[in-house]
Protein backbone atom coordinates (compact mmCIF):
# COMPACT_ATOMS: atom_id res chain seq x y z
CA UNK A 1 0.00 0.00 0.00
CA UNK A 2 1.31 3.28 -1.09
CA UNK A 3 2.17 5.89 1.56
CA UNK A 4 -0.11 9.44 0.56
CA UNK A 5 2.02 12.35 -0.45
CA UNK A 6 2.19 14.77 2.25
CA UNK A 7 0.18 18.08 1.28
CA UNK A 8 3.35 20.13 0.64
CA UNK A 9 3.77 18.40 -2.65
CA UNK A 10 0.37 19.59 -3.95
CA UNK A 11 1.76 22.85 -2.52
CA UNK A 12 4.88 22.98 -4.29
CA UNK A 13 3.45 21.77 -7.25
CA UNK A 14 0.85 24.97 -6.92
CA UNK A 15 3.63 26.98 -6.60
CA UNK A 16 5.46 25.92 -9.62
CA UNK A 17 2.69 25.88 -12.06
CA UNK A 18 1.63 29.35 -10.56
CA UNK A 19 5.73 30.84 -11.21
CA UNK A 20 5.14 28.78 -14.66
CA UNK A 21 2.11 31.02 -15.60
CA UNK A 22 3.25 34.33 -14.17
CA UNK A 23 6.31 34.08 -16.48
CA UNK A 24 4.17 32.89 -19.17
CA UNK A 25 1.76 36.22 -18.52
CA UNK A 26 5.47 38.32 -18.84
CA UNK A 27 7.23 37.25 -21.56
CA UNK A 28 5.78 39.33 -24.28
CA UNK A 29 5.66 42.40 -22.48
CA UNK A 30 9.23 42.01 -21.88
CA UNK A 31 9.82 41.40 -25.36
CA UNK A 32 7.89 44.80 -25.92
CA UNK A 33 9.75 46.93 -22.97
CA UNK A 34 13.00 45.58 -24.17
CA UNK A 35 13.51 43.84 -20.75
CA UNK A 36 14.84 40.76 -19.02
CA UNK A 37 13.12 38.90 -16.21
CA UNK A 38 15.85 40.41 -13.89
CA UNK A 39 15.72 43.89 -14.94
CA UNK A 40 11.86 43.35 -14.76
CA UNK A 41 12.45 42.53 -11.41
CA UNK A 42 14.60 45.56 -10.17
CA UNK A 43 11.85 47.56 -11.72
CA UNK A 44 9.11 45.64 -9.38
CA UNK A 45 10.94 45.98 -6.63
CA UNK A 46 12.00 49.79 -7.32
CA UNK A 47 8.25 50.73 -7.62
CA UNK A 48 4.59 50.62 -5.78
CA UNK A 49 4.46 52.65 -2.19
CA UNK A 50 8.30 52.13 -0.96
CA UNK A 51 10.70 54.76 -1.13
CA UNK A 52 13.58 54.32 -3.51
CA UNK A 53 16.06 52.22 -2.04
CA UNK A 54 20.04 52.14 -1.74
CA UNK A 55 21.61 49.61 -4.55
CA UNK A 56 22.19 47.57 -1.37
CA UNK A 57 18.79 47.52 0.10
CA UNK A 58 17.39 46.43 -3.76
CA UNK A 59 20.22 43.79 -3.57
CA UNK A 60 18.72 42.46 -0.47
CA UNK A 61 15.13 42.71 -2.08
CA UNK A 62 16.36 40.61 -5.09
CA UNK A 63 18.38 38.36 -3.00
CA UNK A 64 21.57 39.12 -4.91
CA UNK A 65 24.84 40.13 -5.02
CA UNK A 66 25.75 44.24 -5.17
CA UNK A 67 27.36 43.85 -8.12
CA UNK A 68 24.15 42.18 -9.93
CA UNK A 69 22.73 45.49 -8.79
CA UNK A 70 25.35 47.38 -10.01
CA UNK A 71 25.22 45.80 -13.38
CA UNK A 72 21.19 45.78 -13.50
CA UNK A 73 21.52 49.46 -12.62
CA UNK A 74 23.86 49.93 -15.35
CA UNK A 75 21.72 48.81 -18.07
CA UNK A 76 18.43 50.60 -16.59
CA UNK A 77 20.19 53.38 -16.70
CA UNK A 78 21.31 53.37 -20.50
CA UNK A 79 17.34 52.74 -20.95
CA UNK A 80 16.36 55.77 -18.99
CA UNK A 81 13.83 53.77 -16.38
CA UNK A 82 16.10 55.00 -13.43
CA UNK A 83 18.44 57.47 -11.80
CA UNK A 84 21.05 56.84 -9.88
CA UNK A 85 21.76 59.72 -7.09
CA UNK A 86 23.74 59.76 -4.11
CA UNK A 87 22.29 59.61 -0.58
CA UNK A 88 22.39 63.39 0.89
CA UNK A 89 22.93 61.74 4.47
CA UNK A 90 25.66 59.47 3.42
CA UNK A 91 27.98 60.26 0.04
CA UNK A 92 28.77 56.57 -0.30
CA UNK A 93 25.58 55.51 -0.84
CA UNK A 94 23.91 55.26 -4.14
CA UNK A 95 20.12 55.44 -4.13
CA UNK A 96 17.71 54.02 -7.30
CA UNK A 97 14.57 55.52 -8.23
CA UNK A 98 12.70 55.08 -11.20
CA UNK A 99 12.35 57.98 -14.17
CA UNK A 100 8.63 58.42 -15.16
CA UNK A 101 9.39 55.81 -18.11
CA UNK A 102 10.26 53.67 -15.19
CA UNK A 103 7.17 54.24 -14.01
CA UNK A 104 5.23 53.41 -16.96
CA UNK A 105 7.33 50.36 -17.92
CA UNK A 106 6.49 48.99 -13.94
CA UNK A 107 2.54 50.01 -14.52
CA UNK A 108 2.87 48.16 -17.92
CA UNK A 109 4.41 44.99 -15.77
CA UNK A 110 2.10 45.07 -13.02
CA UNK A 111 -1.00 45.50 -15.35
CA UNK A 112 0.20 41.86 -17.14
CA UNK A 113 0.71 40.67 -14.49
CA UNK A 114 -1.89 41.12 -12.55
CA UNK A 115 -4.95 41.22 -15.00
CA UNK A 116 -4.11 37.50 -16.53
CA UNK A 117 -2.75 35.95 -12.93
CA UNK A 118 -4.65 33.10 -11.52
CA UNK A 119 -4.60 35.12 -8.10
CA UNK A 120 -6.69 37.68 -9.46
CA UNK A 121 -9.55 34.72 -9.34
CA UNK A 122 -9.40 35.12 -5.43
CA UNK A 123 -11.60 37.18 -3.71
CA UNK A 124 -9.68 40.10 -2.39
CA UNK A 125 -10.04 38.61 1.33
CA UNK A 126 -8.53 34.68 -0.55
CA UNK A 127 -5.86 36.97 -1.82
CA UNK A 128 -5.13 38.92 1.71
CA UNK A 129 -5.43 35.25 3.80
CA UNK A 130 -3.15 33.96 0.83
CA UNK A 131 -0.29 37.04 1.63
CA UNK A 132 -0.45 35.93 5.23
CA UNK A 133 0.02 32.67 5.22
CA UNK A 134 2.93 32.98 2.10
CA UNK A 135 4.49 35.57 4.19
CA UNK A 136 4.27 33.34 7.13
CA UNK A 137 6.22 30.80 5.02
CA UNK A 138 8.71 32.76 3.72
CA UNK A 139 9.69 33.87 7.35
CA UNK A 140 8.63 37.73 6.31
Amino acid sequence: MEEAESPIYDLIDLTLSLAERTHALITEVLAELDLTHALANAIWQLGGTRTPPSMRELARGLRCDPSTVTFLADRLEQRGLVTRTVDPTNRRVKILALTDSGHRARRRLVEAMTAGSPLARLTPDDQRSLRTLLSKAMGD
